[in-house]
């Protein structure tokens, strides 16, 4: 963006001088200020180029940050849907889990079940 900054001013610096010139005393001869206009012209002519081109860049930038942006969007999104999908699958996982060791339990009591692992004992 500082970018923009330093063409657009320079472009204004270059018309001040332009403006300057114009206004300034008749002493000079006419073809001293014709070429005086045409370098100033010429200078104002390269900088919008470059300014063109510099926005032209930005643009350009812009467009792939956006498609990035599209994407990380569309990607979050399914990685949203995936983690419920794995919540519902553990969730389903400990409540079969908490019936059989209810299973084990009355139906087997000696020996006793296992120990829950401590990984997944709070989700139990």
């Amino acid at each position: 963006m500082s970018a923009i900054w330093t063409a657009l001013i320079g472009a204004s610096t270059g018309l001040l001088g332009v403006i300057a010139g114009f206004f300034a005393p008749r002493s000079r001869s006419l073809d001293s200020q014709r070429a005086d206009f045409q370098a100033v012209s010429e200078l104002l002519a390269r900088q919008v180029t470059d300014l063109l081109t510099r926005v032209e860049k930005l643009e350009a930038q812009h467009d792939d940050d956006a498609a990035r942006i599209d994407a990380l969007e569309d990607q979050h999104v399914e990685d949203t849907k995936q983690h419920l999908r794995d919540v519902r699958r553990i969730n389903a996982l400990a409540a079969y889990v908490q019936d059989l060791l209810a299973f084990i339990q009355r139906h087997v009591p000696t020996p006793p079940a296992p120990p829950i692992p401590p990984e997944i004992s709070q989700d139990i």
